[in-house]
């Protein structure tokens, strides 16, 4: 689903794939959309525990562990792109671009695994303000919410142009945002 997108791949694709019978499909799962729910519910629990909370939820100056977000982020997408020959983006922003306006569940788990991200940023942003590092007016939330927004629009850049290192630039943006850097 995250290769070709929900809606192109069906229920005997998913039992070819698996080697498994259709009637097995459906003695685990009630639906297409019942899978896509869990798939999204591991994937969220293996960005979160390799990416979000060893990069943004460690130690140490918010530069630094942007940087260390970033350079992972663009690390994963080269991997994807050597092995699959494509840069598959976010499967989280692609899910929402293609469902959230026709399944209400998987919008919702979605949207909180976005909420999620948010506030893993933001306690990196509330962490760089109790060392003087950050702004002490900066919204955590608002400022969170824009590096998030900037990283699923660089994934969509690279994606599309098949060129995952776009996705570095969001270490000087995302500087920026935080009023690390001049805009």
């Amino acid at each position: 689903m995250w290769e070709r997108g929900y809606e192109a791949v069906g229920i005997a694709d998913l039992c070819a794939e698996a080697s498994a019978p259709k009637g097995s499909f459906y003695h685990w799962w009630p639906s297409k959309g019942a899978l896509a729910e869990a798939m999204l519910e591991r994937a969220w629990d293996r960005v979160r525990t390799s990416l979000f909370e060893p990069t943004f939820g460690g130690e140490g100056p918010f530069a630094t562990r942007l940087d260390a977000y970033v350079e992972r982020l663009a690390a994963t997408h080269r991997l994807t792109l050597a092995e699959a020959g494509a840069v598959r983006g976010c499967r989280f922003g692609n899910f929402a671009t293609e469902l959230s306006t026709r399944d209400p569940a998987i919008r919702a788990r979605i949207a909180a695994v976005f909420d999620e991200m948010v506030a893993i940023v933001a306690s990196a942003v509330e962490a760089g303000q109790a060392t003087g590092e950050l702004e002490a007016g900066l919204d955590p939330v608002e400022a969170a919410t824009a590096v998030i927004a900037h990283m699923e629009g660089l994934m969509v850049l690279a994606k599309a142009g098949v060129e995952p290192d776009l996705i570095l630039r969001l270490a000087r943006d995302g500087r920026r945002v935080v009023g690390l850097e001049p805009s």
